[in-house]
C-alpha cells in the first residue's frame, strides 16, 4: 500500500525527471571538404559547404550554403544560402545527393557554420542563426 509520502515522491520524481536531450551529431567533412548527411529514411540528404566553398564547388554568394534534396514524392532541392530565405527548386536535373555514411537519426541534431538541422519522425527542420530556414518531409515543404 502506498502512503501519501510515497505518492508525492512518485509525482515529484516523474514531474521533474531530467529530460533526455537530443544528441548533437558531429560529422567529419568528406574528401571534398563538405559535410554530407541523410535522414533515417534516406529520403532527404543534405550537403553543407563552408564559407569560401571547396575546390570542386563554390556557392554563388561565396557561402556558406546548406543544400538538401528530397527524393520523394518529387525530387526537390532546397538551398539555404548565407542570407535571405531558402530557395526551392523542383525538377532538379542533377540528382547526385547524398552519401549515406552519416545518418541524422530521429531526435538528433547537427550544426555547422550558421546552420542547424534537427531530424524527427515528421521530417527535417533546418535553420540559419537569423531564423530563416525550411522544413522538408514527404508530405510538405515549407520555407520561413
Amino acid at each position: 500500500m502506498r502512503t501519501k509520502h510515497s505518492i508525492l515522491a512518485l509525482i515529484f520524481c516523474t514531474a521533474f525527471a531530467p529530460t533526455v536531450l537530443a544528441a548533437e551529431k558531429i560529422f567529419k567533412p568528406d574528401e571534398n571538404g563538405q559535410v554530407v548527411f541523410v535522414t533515417p529514411t534516406r529520403n532527404i540528404g543534405c550537403v553543407y559547404t563552408p564559407k569560401g566553398g571547396v575546390e570542386m564547388y563554390v556557392p554563388e554568394d561565396g557561402g556558406p550554403e546548406l543544400a538538401c534534396e528530397r527524393k520523394e514524392p518529387v525530387w526537390t532541392r532546397l538551398i539555404l544560402s548565407a542570407s535571405g530565405k531558402a530557395d526551392i527548386f523542383k525538377m532538379v536535373g542533377d540528382t547526385a545527393c547524398c552519401s549515406e555514411e552519416h545518418i541524422l537519426n530521429y531526435g538528433d541534431s547537427w550544426s555547422g557554420g550558421p546552420y542547424s538541422c534537427t531530424s524527427g519522425t515528421e521530417g527535417l527542420r533546418c535553420r540559419r542563426r537569423d531564423g530563416h530556414g525550411f522544413f522538408a518531409s514527404r508530405k510538405r515543404l515549407t520555407v520561413d
